[in-house]
């Protein structure tokens, strides 16, 4: 194993360069799986609050999922350029290059939450329009995706301050900002929705406070407790080209993957929209429980990319490819643990979500079927997000396009108008294993091409 000695390595970087990979892997991934937790846990909080409103408020959230996978598009495709950028230049012994990415990438979030504050206020109204015509769902829609376009402020700095922490190997601060978040959202919405009788925008308000939290305990972080182990600031700030091109070169492809995956659930809600509200109730209740089992994984991720930017930026092939094992197998054990949930007990969580009565007996059909994928999107998830440490997130980009663009709606479509709302959920699941087989290939590209070029 190659190993780093530089002067004023500080004790995070020395253990990026040096520490046995899986008990750094776990203590990396650790507080980032426990951050993903928390944020599937005040998304599906927040849900299922909304669900007690009524049917109509839970579609409405559904229609407005896509503007905020939309924000988190932007900001995590910044994210993921300034996690690459920073991990990959401590990789090259560059503290103050390390922290000029930092600070660049801070300052672009101020660019994401404009085009927000914009959208909600023209694009709001016309955006929920697309998809339903439900005076309820209609104005719900619209409250929801305005205040949380207007307060996007905590989503988009969360996410970046997340991303700076990382990148520097700085794993506990993140985990404690979204812990809090997760804990004031379950204490808000209760009291914004009902006791305050706020209704939907009630919801709104306290998922967006919660992130606000969120944002605040990651800029204590940045620039209080973990500046020693990168000194951020914006004292004499000046914006770096080649700096911001490097985050926006890393950036850019993951923004676009996400955005893609946005647009497209808003064609996949429209789908199911012609079923009626109760199908799009059933399709959001899923996500947000899917959440769980999603998120997690990109918690892994999360711990495994600053590991895998810094064996980038040394070279070290055998431990960038002992990460990657050693994140898989994590990855794969909890969706397949999901899985099994989704399939044993699916009567368990749609009761948690407020679903009963004649709807049960389809959503036990749908949760099962959506749920198959999960047997291989633990090992998709890692291995689409090896690219972006080696400044190939196109192919990431690639993937999600062939998933979205050139699987996901025309199976959809053509196996909807066969099966019907099934053949919707059979689309889905094609897309998913379909993917799969695309980015097994390319990962087999990725270590002859470019892992291979290195020194073992």
């Amino acid at each position: 194993m190659k190993m780093s000695f530089f002067k004023n390595q500080s004790p995070a970087q020395d253990a990026l360069a040096n520490e046995p990979v899986r008990s750094l892997l776990l203590k990396m991934a650790g507080p980032s799986i426990v951050a993903m937790v928390m944020q599937a846990l005040y998304n599906t909080v927040d849900s299922m609050y909304v669900s007690r409103i009524s049917s109509g408020s839970m579609a409405a959230v559904t229609l407005a999922y896509p503007v905020q996978m939309i924000m988190g598009a932007l900001s995590t495709g910044i994210g993921v350029g300034i996690n690459s950028s920073i991990s990959r230049s401590l990789g090259e012994k560059d503290q103050k290059k390390a922290a000029a990415a930092a600070a660049n990438g801070l300052s672009l979030g101020l660019v994401t939450v404009a085009v927000m504050i914009l959208f909600g206020i023209f694009g709001a109204e016309p955006f929920v329009r697309m998809y339903t015509t439900d005076p309820e769902v209609l104005a719900g829609g619209i409250i929801y995706v305005r205040t949380i376009c207007f307060l996007s402020v905590g989503s988009v700095f969360s996410q970046l301050c997340f991303s700076v922490l990382q990148g520097s190997g700085s794993m506990v601060i993140p985990m404690l900002s979204q812990i809090s978040g997760g804990i004031i959202v379950i204490f808000l919405d209760p009291v914004l929705i009902f006791s305050m009788n706020l209704g939907i925008l009630g919801a709104a308000i306290a998922s967006s406070c919660a992130q606000i939290v969120s944002m605040l305990i990651g800029l204590y972080g940045i620039f209080k407790k973990n500046h020693d182990n990168l000194p951020v600031t914006f004292r004499g700030f000046r914006p770096d080209i080649e700096i911001i091109k490097d985050i926006m070169t890393v950036g850019i492809p993951s923004a676009l993957t996400q955005a893609t995956t946005s647009i497209v659930a808003g064609i996949i809600n429209k789908e199911i929209a012609v079923y009626g509200t109760d199908a799009v109730t059933l399709y959001g209740s899923f996500t947000k429980l899917n959440s769980f089992a999603t998120l997690p994984v990109f918690g892994v991720t999360r711990g495994m990319n600053p590991i895998l930017g810094f064996c980038t930026g040394e070279k070290n092939k055998d431990r960038f490819l002992e990460t990657r094992n050693f994140a898989m197998v994590l990855a794969n054990g909890w969706t397949f643990l999901a899985f099994l949930v989704f399939q044993l007990a699916p009567a368990t969580l749609l009761a948690m979500m407020n679903i009963k009565g004649d709807l049960v007996p389809e959503g036990i059909t749908t949760y099962r079927m959506l749920s198959l994928s999960l047997m291989i999107m633990g090992n998709s998830i890692v291995m689409t997000q090896l690219f972006a440490p080696v400044k190939k997130s196109y192919i990431s980009m690639i993937s999600a396009l062939l998933r979205q663009v050139v699987l996901l709606v025309p199976l959809t479509l053509l196996l909807g108008n066969i099966y019907g709302i099934h053949g919707i959920w059979i689309g889905i699941m094609c897309a998913d294993f379909l993917n799969y087989l695309f980015v097994i290939v390319m990962n087999i590209w990725l270590r002859r091409k470019v892992l291979n070029t290195w020194a073992a």
